[in-house]
């Protein structure tokens, strides 16, 4: 593994085995978890808002007659509530 292209997964193998990286490859690795987040805090947020059963095929059989999160081979339904408070103040 290369310490230099992957160092959040070359700090985590070497906290498994007792080892202590470089310190170049903590710096590196802080600088690539600041900027995952940063990705993350810009990304819409997607809210669960039901499950939906899924037939073998794939195809998507209706939600008005199936909605149970129990039920097997179901996928979540997700919104963006961003988007959804904008169709929902456009309906007004």
């Amino acid at each position: 593994m290369n310490e230099n292209a992957n160092p959040l997964d070359y700090i985590l193998k070497c906290a498994e085995q007792g080892l202590i990286p470089k310190l170049f490859t903590v710096q590196n690795a802080k600088d690539e978890l600041n900027k995952l987040r940063k990705e993350l805090n810009n990304m819409p947020q997607y809210y669960d808002i039901g499950c939906i059963q899924v037939n073998d095929g794939g195809d998507l059989y209706c939600p008005r007659l199936q909605f149970n999160p129990y039920l097997e081979n179901t996928i979540p339904l997700y919104v963006n509530k961003e988007e959804l408070k904008k169709l929902v103040d456009k309906g007004r």
